[in-house]
């Protein structure tokens, strides 16, 4: 059995996916701070409604995306008890020497987790999709026509080029994470499912399985960020440590690009026409706060924003 030093797992798992689980609610946050900043700024008069409809779908998936995380850590409890059980039964039902991969039950275990492995893929790849449209929605003046994230990052790079400073912020995710991402989803689409080696460390004295998922070759040569966070040249990285780092990977870029899309749209703002002219008609309200210092009126998605850079708070 291999020692445990020479994996890059995550240690506490029930603390990792409550951090997770707290940053997917204030990127929730985030989301419904820049459709609110988008409708206090913009002159589009049915900003709110389409706007909060595209927040929706992004939400859903940045959640289905941590969802399946702690499915992939209760999978990995449960695959740990089972291989307790059944060594209780029978200390011999495995031989040590060849442990990797010769248990039909190994296999199982390696489908099973692959598998929610690869949805949280899916997911998180439709959140830059969805992403995508909404930003298409803001800058766009035709706000039927949306494009999905690879067209969006060639648009960019073409006839929107520098135009706006989310361009340039489109550009680096998508050279430094989203890219690799889509290559990543498209290989398992299209050509084929990912294979990862199981291994596992048992404790003698305590009789207990630590189960390990070892990241495949082809998935660290997608995503060789994640590399950078080894300690040493021989560590094996886990499709846990492997999940985990693309969700969170994924709350940096979504944070990134709020900030550069928050600028923009305060670069090019339309609020004190909105305030003297509410979008709705005449009888409409146009929610605002007052700052106590300036005393002018300020965004309500002022408040909404700030909630969302308290890191830590959900």
């Amino acid at each position: 059995m291999d020692n445990k030093e020479e994996y890059l797992d995550i240690i506490d798992r029930e603390k990792d996916y409550k951090e997770i689980r707290s940053e997917t609610f204030r990127t929730e946050i985030g989301i419904r701070a820049i459709g609110q900043i988008y409708h206090d700024h913009s002159s589009d008069q049915n900003s709110q409604e389409n706007v909060l409809r595209l927040k929706k779908n992004i939400e859903y998936r940045l959640f289905s995306a941590s969802h399946q995380y702690l499915l992939l850590l209760r999978e990995l409890g449960s695959a740990e008890n089972h291989l307790k059980n059944l060594f209780e039964e029978n200390p011999q039902f495995m031989d040590w020497r060849t442990a990797e991969m010769t248990n039909p039950y190994f296999d199982q275990v390696e489908t099973q987790l692959s598998s929610i492995f690869d949805s949280i893929i899916f997911h998180i790849s439709s959140v830059f999709d969805y992403l995508s449209h909404s930003i298409c929605y803001i800058y766009f003046t035709n706000k039927q026509k949306t494009l999905y994230w690879t067209k969006l990052a060639k648009k960019v790079r073409g006839d929107f080029k520098g135009k706006f400073k989310f361009c340039k912020t489109v550009d680096e995710i998508d050279r430094r994470f989203v890219g690799q991402l889509y290559n990543y989803r498209s290989r398992l689409l299209h050509n084929k499912r990912d294979h990862h080696t199981f291994a596992t460390i048992f404790e003698s004295d305590s009789k207990k399985f630590n189960l390990k998922i070892n990241c495949s070759e082809e998935s660290l040569k997608k995503f060789k960020s994640v590399i950078k966070k080894k300690t040493n040249e021989k560590q094996k990285i886990t499709l846990a440590f492997l999940g985990s780092w693309l969700i969170k990977q994924t709350f940096y870029e979504i944070e990134n690009l709020l900030d550069s899309i928050k600028k923009d749209l305060e670069d090019n703002s339309h609020f004190h026409i909105n305030l003297r002219k509410p979008k709705g008609g005449p009888n409409a309200l146009m929610i605002f706060s007052l700052n106590q210092e300036t005393n002018f009126a300020e965004p309500a998605s002022q408040s909404i924003w700030k909630d969302y850079k308290k890191k830590g708070s959900s």
